[in-house]
């Protein structure tokens, strides 16, 4: 059987209720954790910006109700024989154990495992440390995958001095025999002490909330057998879907950034893999519709640029063209996701030229008012700045096709 893959992009809700019942393996999930945190990083050298927001308006309700309709999907495509992971913490996993219970049925809820890490603690800290996480382990059916020998680990030292000694049971009574280890080690307990990902880690490309691989080959390995299909509809920076390949896994991944999911393709490449992303924006309403950092993203990547760091987007400059593009050294971009860009982006834009020594730049927006044009005019012949109007329809046709086949791969 060949290994085969499918990466959606999109509002996972949308593509799973376009799929058939009944179809997956193995289901792990790592969504949004209601942590009312906004997280923002630059991935490698600069290629793209990657944001979002765990903030949810109405509070736990709301968030309870937009996680149980991805459940009640997830449960449907699952196969009667399938499981389901759902990586959580503190802040909701109580609120989303009854919300599976209901769904998958208190009597197939089968373990709360804890990943236990290790990090520095708060300094005048007055609580204990957080320093696990929760993995709900539900399953559909009365029979499912289970691999203990997969996933066995070490025996202590302490074990292993005592084999060959009479084995007592509680209350002193001798058992019969002798302790006896099993020869591919211990059975596993419900808490998983695995290492997060430091910062110098090899596999960590910059996502904020990325998992390690051992965490996702553990469960792999424990609830799915080689060519299964492994699902995951949060797949973000794609550990899942990694894993799952692999581990000889078949796969099936949604994210909703079109960012992430060009973070996959290229994660995926490494391997050899080449994954189509299917749902990518194509037209200027779907475009309109990414959020400004997934859209400023689009623009850079279209044009062949790179992201600039924080300090320079704080100054107006959003990106930059990569050297030799556009001739024999790299210009300013602005991005405004908006139809009309009037004379005071264009007067803010010369500003941060002159800051940074540039006299040609870009400014990419949908459509531009006639006093825009008027002052690129008068900057162009008066201070000899050189600044381009570029519609977000002409970068479409000119760079779309180099963008979703072959855009220069983040960290290359």
């Amino acid at each position: 059987m060949k290994l085969e893959g499918v990466l959606y992009c999109g509002d996972n809700l949308y593509w799973m209720r376009r799929l058939p019942d009944e179809f997956v393996d193995l289901c792990y999930i790592d969504p949004p954790f209601f942590s009312n945190k906004n997280y923002e990083v630059i991935f490698k050298d600069g290629e793209e910006i990657r944001s979002f927001e765990d903030r949810w308006k109405g509070g736990i309700e709301n968030y309870i109700d937009w996680m149980r309709v991805r459940v009640e999907e997830i449960h449907r495509l699952l196969k009667p024989t399938g499981s389901f992971y759902l990586h959580c913490d503190w802040h909701a996993s109580h609120h989303l154990k009854v919300m599976c219970d209901e769904i998958f049925g208190y009597h197939n809820f089968r373990n709360e495992v804890a990943w236990v890490y290790r990090r520095p603690s708060a300094p005048g800290q007055r609580q204990w440390g957080r320093m696990h996480d929760v993995i709900l382990f539900y399953v559909k059916g009365k029979s499912w995958t289970f691999n203990v020998d997969e996933v066995r680990l070490p025996y202590a030292k302490s074990s292993i001095e005592r084999q060959g000694y009479v084995s007592k049971m509680f209350g002193g009574i001798p058992k019969q025999g002798v302790q006896k280890l099993h020869p591919k080690g211990k059975f596993p307990e419900d808490w998983w002490d695995i290492p997060i990902l430091r910062e110098n880690a090899k596999e960590r490309l910059g996502y904020p909330t990325q998992k390690p691989e051992a965490l996702l080959e553990r469960i792999i390995q424990a609830s799915s057998n080689p060519y299964d299909l492994v699902f995951d509809c949060f797949c973000a920076c794609g550990t899942t879907l990694t894993a799952a390949h692999k581990l000889a896994r078949r796969w099936l991944g949604i994210d909703v950034s079109p960012t992430g999911c060009k973070l996959v393709q290229y994660r995926l490449s490494k391997l050899g893999v080449r994954a189509e992303i299917i749902g990518l924006p194509r037209t200027i309403e779907e475009l309109k519709q990414l959020n400004p950092i997934e859209f400023q993203n689009w623009v850079i990547g279209a044009a062949g640029g790179r992201v600039s760091d924080r300090m320079s987007r704080d100054m107006g400059i959003d990106g930059y063209t990569f050297y030799g593009l556009y001739g024999e050294k790299e210009y300013p971009i602005a991005v405004k996701r908006m139809d009309k860009v009037g004379r005071i982006w264009v007067d803010n834009f010369e500003t941060a030229m002159r800051r940074k020594g540039y006299n040609k730049g870009y400014i990419v927006a949908f459509d531009f008012t006639r006093d825009a044009h008027e002052e690129v005019a008068r900057a162009r012949l008066q201070e000899g700045l050189d600044i381009e109007l570029v519609k977000v329809g002409e970068i479409k046709e000119r760079f779309l096709e180099g963008f979703i086949g072959s855009l220069k791969d983040i960290g290359s």
